[in-house]
C-alpha cells in the first residue's frame, strides 16, 4: 500500500494530557440542557477528551453580520507557545441544513431510518413545529465512510496494540474506535487530514511560524482533496488497483488560514495568557472575521494540539510508521529508566503523547449585513461569556463577563451588542435574581473603579446616542413588573423570596429568556465609556465589566454622517479650537495695552513701551 507521505509529517498534532474551553462563543464541551455540575454525555457531538464539569448550557442562538468581526476566546490547560510543550491551536467552522444542536443528550444513532427523527413540540423552546431531536455536527454519510475506509498504516502509533483494527475510525489515541457522534476520530486527531471533511478553516495558531506556509498550502480552503469511489480504499494505488476511481472533491475555494504564532501560556493553568501584540492579561483569543456568505446552522470548532520533543516528528529522518513496536518505538508506556544509578518509572502513556482536545460552540447563523451598512464599515461583536456561580462552581467554566472586555474603535465604527445563556444552570450556583437563570444588561459608569451607574450623564458623554437607547440596553425589554413596594406585599417582605420573584425587574428577572438582541449601533461620539451589568456585578464576589474607546480616524470618511450636534469633536480639532483661542486672547490683551499707550502718552505703560 502506498503511504501517505503527508500524514507522517503531521504525527506531531496526534495530540499530551490537557483539556481546552470555548468562553466565546459559548462552548458546548457536549452539554445541552442539563441541570448537574457535570455534562450528561461526553459521546453526545464529538470526542472533547475534556473534564465532565466544563461546557455552557443551551440558549437561544446568536447571529452574526458577515463581515464582522467576533472575538473567539477560550483557556487551554497545558501552554502554548511554552518551550514545555510543542503546540497548536486550529479554529474551524462549518454550516449546514441538517447541522444542529438537538433537543436530547443521547448520541445519535448510527442508523439510517432515525438518525433524523424529529418530534414536537420543540422540548428546549416550547415552540410548535418538527425539529431534530439528535444533535449532529457531522453527517451520517461522513460517518459511514469513516468506518468503511481503512485507516493510514504510515502513521506513527509507538508501543500501542492496534489489535488488527484497520478503519479510520481507531487512531494512536483512541485505538478502540469509540463513536462520538458522527465526528471521524482519524480526521479529529490528524491535520490537516488527506481526505475530504466538512471543516472550513479559520486559523491555525502554532509555536513555530516557519511552518505556516505548509498549513495553508495543506488545508482544504485552497486545495483539492482525494477519495476513492470505494470508500474501503484510503489512496490512489489501492484504489486504483480494486477497479475503483480516484475521485477529487474540489478545495472550498476561499482564503487560506490565517497562520500567525500561538499566544504565550503556562503550563497547568486554565487562565489568561501573556503578551501578544496589543492583547495582554486576557484569555487566549483569535479576532474572527465572519465571512462574507450567509448560512444558517453553523458551529465553531476549536482543536488543542501538544506533542513532545521526545521525538522527532518533522524534520529527517522522522518518526512513521517504521518505529512502531515495543523495540523500535522512541517512546515506551510507563518507561522504566536508569539515572545515576537508580531506576525511575515515568508517567507516561503513549496513546496521549501527543493528544487532541476540542470544544464546540453551539449552533449559530452568519446573516447579510443590513443594507444601510457601507461594505467596508467594520462591525464589531460585543456579548457576554461566562455563567451563573461563583469561581468554584462554574470551574474550569468562567464567571460573567463582557468580551471584548477592551475595545478600540472609531468613528464610524459599528458595534453589534447581542448575548445568549441559559435558564438550566445548576439550582445551588451562586448568583443574582431568579436561580438557575443568565441575565445581562448594560448600564454606563463614571470610572472603571466605579460599581454603581452613572444616571443620565450628559448626552455628550453618554454611551449610547439617545436616552431611549440608554434605558432599553439596562433594562432589555422587561414587561410585567411590579415596584419594590408590591414586591415586598407580594412575598411577605422576604427578601430571598423578592429577588428571586419573576416580575422583580430590578433583578433583570423578567426578561423572557436569557437571550438579548441590542442591535447594531453606529459610533457617533469619541470618548473612553465604561460599564457593567447591574444584575452580576457584586464587587468582591464577581465582576462583570467593560471599557469601550471611541477615537476619530481621519482616515475614514465622515463626510455624510458626521453630527456636530451631537459628537464630541475628535482631539485634534479640540488642540486647534485651544490654541485659537490662545493666540485670540493674547492678541486682545495686546491691542489693549496698545489702545491704552495711544491714548495716555504720558503714562508708565506708554513710557514701558518706548523703551522696548
Amino acid at each position: 500500500m502506498k503511504l501517505l507521505i503527508v500524514v507522517v509529517l503531521f504525527v506531531i498534532f496526534q495530540q499530551c494530557y490537557a483539556d481546552v474551553y470555548m468562553h466565546m462563543p459559548r462552548g458546548s464541551n457536549n452539554r445541552l440542557n442539563g441541570r448537574g455540575q457535570n455534562r450528561a454525555n461526553n459521546n453526545r457531538m464529538c470526542d472533547t477528551q475534556n473534564n465532565a464539569k466544563g461546557g455552557y448550557c443551551w440558549g437561544p442562538p446568536l447571529y452574526y453580520y458577515t463581515g464582522s468581526k467576533l472575538m473567539v476566546e477560550w483557556t487551554n490547560q497545558h501552554a502554548c507557545n511554552n518551550p514545555k510543550v510543542v503546540c497548536n491551536i486550529i479554529l474551524q467552522y462549518m454550516c449546514g441544513p441538517e447541522v444542529r444542536d438537538g433537543t436530547t443528550t443521547d448520541t445519535i444513532p448510527d442508523n439510517a431510518g432515525e438518525y433524523n427523527e424529529q418530534v414536537s413540540p420543540d422540548p428546549l423552546t416550547g415552540e410548535e413545529g418538527p425539529v431534530y431531536k439528535y444533535g449532529m455536527h457531522e453527517s451520517f454519510q461522513y460517518y459511514q465512510d469513516c468506518k468503511e475506509r481503512e485507516r493510514n498504516k504510515g502513521l506513527f502509533t509507538a508501543d500501542q496494540n492496534m489489535n488488527n483494527r484497520n478503519s479510520a475510525r481507531h487512531t494512536r489515541q483512541d485505538n478502540n474506535g469509540n463513536r462520538n457522534g458522527f465526528e471521524c476520530p482519524e480526521e479529529r486527531d490528524y491535520y490537516p487530514y488527506w481526505h475530504p471533511t466538512p471543516w472550513k478553516d479559520i486559523a491555525i495558531l502554532v509555536s513555530n511560524t516557519s511552518r505556516c506556509e505548509f498549513f495553508k498550502n495543506q488545508s482544504q480552503n485552497v486545495r483539492d482533496k482525494n477519495f476513492c469511489s470505494n470508500m474501503e480504499f484510503n489512496n490512489q494505488i489501492a484504489c486504483e488497483n480494486n477497479n475503483g476511481v480516484w475521485e477529487t472533491q474540489p478545495s472550498w475555494g476561499i482564503d487560506p488560514p490565517i497562520c500567525e504564532q500561538a499566544q504565550w501560556t503556562r503550563t497547568n493553568h486554565l487562565g489568561n495568557s501573556a503578551k501578544h501584540d496589543f492583547h495582554e492579561g486576557y484569555a487566549s483569543s483569535f479576532n474572527w472575521t465572519i465571512p462574507e456568505t450567509p448560512e444558517e446552522n453553523c458551529v465553531l470548532r476549536l482543536r488543542y494540539n501538544i506533542s513532545t520533543t521526545d521525538y522527532e516528528g518533522w524534520t529527517t529522518p522522522f518518526v512513521d510508521h517504521r518505529w512502531n513496536g515495543d523495540d523500535l518505538s522512541p517512546i515506551k508506556q510507563d518507561e522504566i529508566v536508569p539515572y545515576f544509578g537508580h531506576d525511575y518509572e515515568m508517567a507516561l502513556n503513549t496513546d496521549q503523547l501527543g493528544r487532541t482536545f476540542q470544544d464546540r460552540s453551539h449552533i449559530f447563523h452568519i446573516r447579510e449585513r443590513p443594507r444601510d451598512i457601507p461594505d467596508e464599515a467594520l462591525i464589531w461583536n460585543v456579548g457576554v461569556r461566562g455563567k451563573r456561580g461563583n469561581i468554584v462552581q462554574v470551574y474550569p467554566a468562567v464567571e460573567y463577563d463582557f468580551v471584548p472586555n477592551l475595545l478600540h474603535v472609531s468613528v464610524g465604527d459599528y458595534i453589534h451588542y447581542q448575548w445568549t445563556g441559559c435558564d438550566t444552570n445548576p439550582n445551588n450556583n451562586d448568583g443574582e435574581g431568579t436561580q438557575a437563570t443568565d441575565r445581562s444588561n448594560i448600564a454606563q459608569m463614571r470610572l472603571m473603579g466605579d460599581n454603581y451607574p452613572t444616571d443620565k450623564p450628559d448626552i455628550r458623554n453618554q454611551m449610547f446616542d439617545s436616552d431611549e437607547v440608554q434605558t432599553r440596553m439596562a433594562f432589555i425589554d422587561q414587561v410585567n413588573c411590579l415596584s419594590y413596594e408590591a414586591l415586598r406585599e407580594k412575598n411577605n417582605n422576604n427578601q430571598n423570596a423578592i429577588e428571586q420573584d419573576i416580575q422583580n425587574c430590578m433583578k433583570l428577572n423578567a426578561a423572557p429568556t436569557p437571550y438579548f438582541d441590542g442591535g447594531i449601533m453606529r459610533l457617533n461620539r469619541t470618548g473612553t465609556f465604561y460599564f457593567f451589568c447591574t444584575r452580576n456585578n457584586n464587587f468582591s464576589n464577581r465582576s462583570q465589566k467593560a471599557t469601550l474607546v471611541v477615537t476619530y480616524d481621519e482616515d475614514k470618511e465622515h463626510s455624510d454622517d458626521w453630527d456636530s450636534d451631537n459628537t464630541i469633536m475628535p482631539v485634534w480639532s479640540l488642540m486647534v479650537i485651544g490654541v485659537a483661542g490662545a493666540v485670540f486672547a493674547a492678541s486682545a490683551i495686546v491691542g489693549g495695552i496698545l489702545l491704552f499707550a495711544k491714548s495716555h502718552p504720558g503714562s508708565a505703560v506708554t513710557s514701558a513701551i518706548n523703551k522696548l
